[in-house]
């Protein structure tokens, strides 16, 4: 119930280059990033102001859908440390990528219970790996953080 969302940053960078023109790709992708870059959540907002006041006449529908989205900033929320982490969905698209290669392994499961129980078998397999695991930045931030979300 305390978890928090965030867009994944790089996408919506992705998508941003995709819906400009080729000769200001560089120059918009190069604005975005300021906004992943700034100091604190003020700031990033400011960026992204910034961003958009710069690009709303060339892209104004663009700039419209992006001052839009929800949960853009959200990993301002939390310490420096660990910010780089959080505004990338990388970590979960590796599992999930890993979860799809073994499945499609299997190829087929006779009932939605054998489905239930090998992704069970996989979801505690990793569990079990990243126990033994500390992801950069959050090393020195665990108190903090079972603080913010217990």
């Amino acid at each position: 119930p305390k978890a928090k969302r965030q867009r994944c940053l790089v996408h919506v960078g992705r998508n941003l280059i995709n819906k400009v023109r080729v000769k200001d790709r560089k120059a918009v992708i190069n604005d975005f990033k300021q906004v992943h870059w700034a100091a604190n959540r003020e700031a990033a907002e400011l960026k992204l102001n910034e961003f958009a006041n710069n690009w709303h006449r060339t892209y104004p529908k663009l700039i419209k859908d992006l001052l839009k989205m929800p949960n853009l900033l959200t990993f301002m929320d939390f310490p420096p440390a660990i910010r780089q982490s959080l505004y990338s969905t990388n970590l979960i698209e590796n599992f999930n990528k890993h979860l799809k290669r073994t499945t499609h392994r299997k190829e087929q499961f006779p009932t939605e219970d054998s489905l239930d129980r090998f992704l069970v078998s996989q979801f505690n397999a990793y569990n079990e790996k990243s126990l033994k695991r500390i992801h950069r930045g959050f090393k020195g931030l665990q108190d903090t953080l079972e603080a913010s979300f217990i």
